[in-house]
């Protein structure tokens, strides 16, 4: 882990954020705009603007992607929140025949997928849903997204 930095919002509209890919995953999340290459596969616009204009990342589930095949995202690096919680919200889209499972793990030490703090699996329709977790921890920790 490298940096600690404070964020109060990222919508993906001027690039990652200070988000990360993970270098030893199986794929990358995509940031892109309007409708998802495949078709029936995703949103046809992005959350925050409501247009197609707007960007969003995305990951494909689709073939040429295999069974269990990974997709992992890394935050920055939050600090402590001591006697505080951090409120992570978030809005996500799993629509499609080939939707897997898609879950946020917590880590303080780098090289581990750290904790499972939530995670859904299979289509959840065809809408964007927003989810809030409310994370404590007296170490500096990163929620990472994974997609398989």
């Amino acid at each position: 882990l490298q940096s600690q930095l404070r964020i109060k919002s990222c919508d993906f509209e001027n690039g990652l954020c200070n988000w990360a890919q993970d270098t030893e995953d199986d794929f990358d999340w995509i940031r892109i705009q309007g409708p998802t290459p495949t078709v029936n596969t995703g949103p046809l616009k992005d959350h925050t603007t409501g247009t197609s204009l707007g960007h969003y990342l995305y990951m494909e589930s689709s073939e040429p992607q295999e069974f269990e095949d990974k997709a992992v995202l890394l935050s920055p690096l939050f600090n402590p929140t001591y006697n505080r919680t951090c409120i992570f919200r978030f809005h996500y889209h799993m629509s499609g025949k080939q939707v897997y499972t898609l879950s946020v793990f917590q880590r303080t030490m780098s090289n581990t997928k750290g904790i499972l703090l939530w995670y859904k699996y299979g289509n959840q329709g065809g809408r964007w849903i927003r989810q809030t977790l409310y994370i404590s921890s007296s170490k500096p920790f990163q929620p990472n997204f994974y997609q398989w």
